[in-house]
């Protein structure tokens, strides 16, 4: 990408083929720009203390976010797992933890939630279908609509679902998905079902929820198991 542009309500990119050097010109109402991320490994040179990295230049840790070299710990971006600010502000707590306490605690990352605060949202924690599947799990799954909830048809039926996956045999929840109306908020009942000790679903299926409520599409979803 070489520049951008506004002309009238367009946003106009220029770029150049990187094999043939053509330019080309691309238009659009918005223009989304995402750019990933790299480490600064390059200029700070961690590796002078001791520290291993990894072949991309993130910090090597365990899963008690032990470095290689002792008494040096690794969170955040800096050790290239899931990059946001809530999963570094968890690790952090692991790391003081570990750090003071001779008994380790390891960082799991199958509760880490995120979320696209777009409109509508897009959140997510756990697995996808199609990976538990690929990691032997057998598995039901559950659909419901924002629009069958007595809070969906108040909104004027948004578009919107809740689906989740749970393993058949335990009712451990897997993953939960949501596009809809405040899914941020809402993907937050499934992975606090994530983090117990056995993980099950029954807490929501089994708990008050307020009506009307948009907290109860979670609820129908796990209502609505079926084998996949």
């Amino acid at each position: 990408m070489l520049e951008v542009r506004q002309q009238d309500n367009l946003k106009i990119v220029t770029a150049k083929n990187r094999e043939n050097g053509v330019l080309r010109d691309f238009s659009a109402e918005a223009l989304m720009i995402a750019a990933g991320r790299i480490p600064n490994s390059d200029t700070l040179k961690p590796e002078k203390t001791g520290v291993v990295l990894d072949e991309r230049g993130y910090i090597k840790v365990n899963e008690f976010l032990e470095t290689g070299k002792k008494n040096i710990w690794a969170f955040g971006d800096a050790i290239g797992k899931k990059m946001f600010k809530h999963v570094a502000n968890y690790e952090a707590g692991i790391v003081w933890h570990n750090s003071i306490h001779e008994h380790k605690v390891p960082m799991d990352y199958s509760a880490a939630p995120h979320a696209i605060f777009s409109r509508p949202q897009v959140a997510a924690v756990g697995l996808k279908e199609e990976e538990a599947k690929n990691q032997g799990y057998k598995i039901l799954v559950g659909k419901a609509q924002y629009k069958n909830t007595a809070m969906g048809a108040a909104m004027g039926q948004p578009e919107g679902f809740v689906k989740v996956i749970v393993e058949r045999e335990t009712g451990k929840v897997l993953g939960g998905h949501i596009i809809g109306a405040e899914a941020s908020v809402l993907i937050q009942e499934i992975v606090n079902v994530i983090i117990t000790e056995t993980k099950s679903y029954a807490p929501i299926l089994r708990a008050m929820h307020i009506h009307p409520a948009l907290t109860e599409v979670v609820q129908q979803a796990f209502g609505n198991l079926a084998p996949a």
